[in-house]
């Protein structure tokens, strides 16, 4: 048994073995949905109790399911064929192997049965006579339906038995058994997915591994793995797991999972009609099928992923044989959109015909959920010539998430052009081109000279007012808005927002997608002048018109999450920040896997800001790694500068000396978030190596307009600050006043605290803090204030601000970080386990990974490195290695 089997499963696995080893009667009864472990668990069971125990082991079959003791068959071999029906002599002739297997030790009998709901009546009498007489004990497992025989679970309610449910892996159960099945780190992203597609059944979680690594999907890079495009449900672990399933099912139930397999959500009634509802039940009652919404309601297969099996088993021809017998049952119109996708891919697979309007729907939803093969096979079907530009931006927007900029500009430029693809919404679509233009690494003037150049040949024969001009004339002025942002000329973007919101007419009917793409500017706009509450506010106001006219846009919602989350992160409103990035996998999990480095890097900037450096670290790196593959927000190398940041900081150089390569290898973004890439290259290189950064930091606001905007501006002087720059936290004072949102508020407090040097100033700037959720700057505004108390002669003050500080610290989760002024004692030396655990900290290993590797919790490394700092005499992970030579 491997230790990755039971992950999850330590505490169920105590207390089963020490129920087993009481004196009297027990028993343990194991509940639990197919794969999720019950059987592993009570094969671990007896390997711990097989050294004490007689191990009697009996299966459970629904093929001997009628047979009386059919199952006991193997121990009455040498059982008279007249007495093949006596209970007692059974009884008496099972004993009897037992003794066999016994000899002369006196060992106790264990009984393991697997499947017991598949046990026979006469078989499950005989079981629980032996565990009620004291003659054994009993480990059996079970589905939840239909259930434990009468007998088995009489034990339970004469007090025998204890009864213990199994739930599926939560996320960080499941993140931990993924990790020790591949042996390495895997990206938080995919971790996600692996768990939302596995909904935490670890059968199927080890099949998506081993499926998606044969596959090439699952890939190492550096140490971390990660997923590089939608799981599949083909991989040949999967198959068999299925495929083992079906076999044990009758003719009449096999055609039912096909059915619904290929169909699914089927109509409850329509099933009946064509398989006969006790078949379904028994379906329902094997937990193979479920209904969608209760008795009465569509059906579906018991997994998303079963499903996708299932119809890879079943062969084309059977595929359409079956859609004829259900054609008259399957709704012109489906339901729910993913029937609708259902509908059309099976259409698809089988060659049926799908009307065009369909197709194009079809494609436009999958290509929403990310579902990109679906999205390209529905989308190459289309016929209508006027349908065809949408449909080419479908195909557009897969090219793009997957990182062919080339391909999607090419498709957006074909027939009518990108400024024209569909009357109700071209707008998305020029933005989309011009993303694809910036991917492929062309100027913004180059962009802008082809979109005019464009519009003056849509424009060609045109009525000079007609409504079609007015809408290319608008389409073309964003696009050059949009250029003047991505080249950081936001005083000329100002102007041009002021006169684009002037000429948008309420009754043009692309007058939502104009008043988004508005919103959305205003929201990046602001958040550079510092004025972070307002933007999101503009932020909100684009989402809710978003969510108004979600199903029918296009690339829309790539474009406005971005900016909000910015916005969200430039005022201090992490939950926000967080809420918004989760929406990227809101739909579908293939969102975790498209935006996965893109989320882990905007989720590394904020948990930088709060001052939870290890966990930023633990984001970050593996986003390298993620973004190298796919960048649609174009965030590559600012999720590259942070990680590499987070590892100078931190102290780990050759993480740190290996990522410096990364940050300018990378293909620029838009010159907000270049900016602040250039600002944490800085200031990590100076952690680095002394003096090679701070001078270039404090010269950056005189290399352009770009870093003397507020919302650049303070990230450069709280950097500086935190790497000791008093002149920085006088100049915080200053630009943080004109600025809104937690972020400024809080370090403006720090500021002023630390110019004024009082210690109860210090205390409410560490309140603030802690209350805009930053516990790093805190616990340094709390660490500081006992530094001044002590010094004013207010011991009880101090104590109470050490106290507050070391509140901040623990909520940290990582490493502590104030300053060392107290004085400790140092001839307390290192226990042998300290010095493993900070030697693998100075070597460069997270909190998680030294847990791993010595296998322990990363509680228990964190309070051995809290007791080491005290002992060693510092306050910070960064100084370990220099205590540790002195």
């Amino acid at each position: 048994m491997q230790a990755e089997h039971l992950v999850g499963r330590e505490a169920e696995l105590d207390l089963a073995t020490e129920i087993l080893r009481q004196e009297g009667a027990g028993a343990v009864l194991l509940i639990a949905d197919p794969g999720v472990g019950k059987t592993a668990l009570a094969a671990e069971i007896a390997a711990r109790l097989a050294g004490e125990m007689v191990v009697m082991r009996v299966h459970g079959s629904p093929a001997l399911s009628a047979v009386p003791f059919g199952v006991l068959a193997p121990y009455l071999l040498d059982l008279p064929v007249e007495q093949a029906t006596s209970p007692v002599a059974i009884l008496r002739e099972f004993w009897s192997q037992f003794e066999k297997r016994r000899g002369g030790e006196g060992a106790r009998l264990l009984l393991v049965v697997d499947d017991a709901h598949d046990l026979d009546e006469g078989s499950t009498q005989i079981l629980a006579e032996l565990v009620t007489a004291g003659w054994a004990r009993l480990v059996a497992t079970s589905r939840p339906r239909p259930g434990l025989p009468a007998a088995l679970l009489q034990l339970w309610y004469d007090g025998l038995a204890e009864r213990l449910e199994l739930h599926p892996l939560d996320k960080e159960t499941a993140t931990e058994l993924a990790e020790k099945t591949l042996g390495g780190t895997v990206m938080a992203s995919t971790a996600d997915v692996l768990h939302s597609m596995s909904e935490g059944n670890p059968l199927l979680l080890r099949c998506l591994l081993e499926d998606s690594k044969a596959e090439g999907n699952l890939v190492r890079r550096n140490g971390v793995w990660f997923l590089t495009r939608a799981l599949s449900g083909s991989g040949e672990g999967l198959a068999e797991v299925v495929r083992n399933k079906v076999l044990r099912t009758s003719d009449a139930e096999r055609e039912a999972m096909y059915v619904i397999a290929l169909s699914e959500p089927v109509p409850a009634a329509a099933l009946d009609a064509l398989v006969g509802r006790d078949t379904v039940r028994s379906l329902m009652d094997s937990r193979l099928v479920l209904s969608t919404n209760g008795p009465g309601s569509p059906l579906k297969m018991w997994h998303p992923m079963y499903g996708e099996a299932l119809r890879q088993i079943v062969s084309p021809a059977r595929s359409l044989q079956i859609r004829h017998r259900m054609v008259q049952h399957l709704l012109a119109e489906p339901a729910t959109a993913d029937g609708l996708l259902r509908m059309v891919s099976w259409a698809l697979d089988c060659g049926a015909d799908v009307d065009d309007e369909q197709l194009l729907q079809a494609a436009f939803l999958a290509a929403k959920l990310l579902q990109n093969p679906l999205a390209m096979a529905a989308a190459a079907k289309v016929r209508s010539e006027a349908l065809r530009p949408r449909a080419r931006a479908v195909m557009a927007m897969v090219n793009y998430n997957d990182g062919d900029y080339r391909r999607a500009a090419a498709l957006l430029e074909e027939g009518a052009g990108f400024l024209d693809v569909d009357p109700s919404g071209p707008l998305g679509a020029g933005l989309l081109w011009a993303a694809a233009r910036a991917g492929m690494g062309d100027t913004s003037e180059n962009i802008v000279a082809d979109a005019r150049a464009a519009a003056e040949r849509l424009a060609s024969g045109q009525p000079a007012e007609s409504p079609v001009i007015r809408q290319i004339r608008r389409h073309t002025f964003a696009l050059e808005l949009a250029a003047l942002a991505n080249d950081g000329h936001y005083e000329d973007l100002g102007k041009g927002l002021e006169a684009f919101e002037e000429s948008l007419p309420r009754d043009e009917p692309d007058f939502v997608m104009n008043q988004l793409f508005l919103l959305a500017m205003q929201c990046e706009l602001l958040t550079v002048e510092g004025q972070a509450v307002q933007a999101l506010e503009k932020g909100r106001e684009a989402l809710v018109l978003l969510d108004e006219h979600h199903d029918d846009l296009l690339y829309f919602s790539d474009f406005i999450l971005v900016r909000y989350a910015l916005a969200a992160l430039e005022s201090g409103e992490w939950a926000a920040a967080e809420t918004a990035l989760n929406r990227y996998a809101a739909s579908s999990a293939m969102g975790l896997i498209t935006f996965g480095g893109d989320i882990q890097a905007l989720k590394g900037l904020s948990l930088l800001r709060q001052g939870r450096l290890e966990h930023a670290g633990a984001l970050l790196t593996p986003a390298v790694e993620a973004l190298r593959v796919k960048d649609p927000q174009r965030l590559r190398r600012l999720g590259n500068a942070l990680a590499f940041y987070a590892a100078a900081r931190s102290g780990n150089t050759a993480l740190a000396e290996r990522l410096a390569g990364e940050v300018d290898a990378a293909a620029a973004g838009g010159a907000y978030v270049e900016a602040l890439a250039d600002l944490f290259t800085l200031a990590g290189r100076e952690h680095l190596n002394k003096g090679s950064g701070l001078d270039q930091l404090r010269a950056m606001p005189d290399s352009g307009p770009m870093h003397r905007l507020p919302g650049v501006l303070l990230q450069n002087l709280v950097l500086r600050a935190e790497l000791g720059d008093q002149q920085a936290m006088q100049d915080i004072e200053v630009t943080a006043a004109s600025m809104a949102g937690a972020w400024a508020t809080g370090w403006q407090s720090l500021a002023s605290a630390q110019l004024g040097g009082v210690g109860d100033d210090f205390v409410n700037a560490g309140n603030l803090l802690a209350a805009g959720g930053m516990p790093g700057p805190a616990a340094v505004a709390f660490d500081k204030a006992a530094v001044a108390f002590d010094a004013e002669g207010k011991r009880p003050e101090a104590r109470q601000a050490a106290v507050l500080r070391d509140v901040s610290e623990a909520s940290l989760g990582d490493a502590v970080v104030h300053d060392p002024h107290t004085e400790v004692d140092r001839s307390v030396p290192l226990t042998r386990r300290e010095q493993d655990i900070v030697a693998l900290a100075v070597s460069g290993l997270t909190d998680r990974q030294i847990a791993e590797k010595l296998m322990v919790s990363v509680r228990t490394v964190e309070g051995h490195l809290y007791r080491s700092y005290a002992k060693l005499g510092i306050r910070r992970r960064e100084d370990l290695g220099a205590a540790v030579r002195n």
